[in-house]
């Protein structure tokens, strides 16, 4: 029997590796001064994103084994991985609106 526990931490786990793969291809961007990601406002960079994660799973790269060789499940948190990510760094946004 699965426990919720267990389905919550392999959706952590995707989700993490999509945030990974988004930031390869500049879906979403990592500030260089606190590490925070956000979305890079770039459409364009989900196709690649997408491309580049199914790439990584038909050459069987560990990074993507959290999906268990599930294409869709992939493309989708791929997709849903910039809900709710701001469109810059929250820290460097509160330390400008400090000043």
């Amino acid at each position: 029997m699965v426990k919720a526990t267990d389905i919550s931490v392999e959706q952590e786990e995707q989700r993490a590796v999509a945030i990974q793969i988004a930031v390869d291809v500049g879906l979403l961007k990592r500030c260089q001064k606190h590490g925070s990601v956000y979305d890079a406002m770039d459409d364009f960079a989900l196709a690649d994103a997408e491309r580049y994660g199914a790439t990584l799973m038909a050459e069987n790269d560990p990074t993507v084994a959290a999906f268990q060789g599930n294409r869709r499940r992939m493309k989708r948190a791929i997709e849903e991985v910039r809900t709710g990510m701001p469109n810059c760094c929250p820290e460097c946004f509160y330390a400008r609106t400090k000043s």
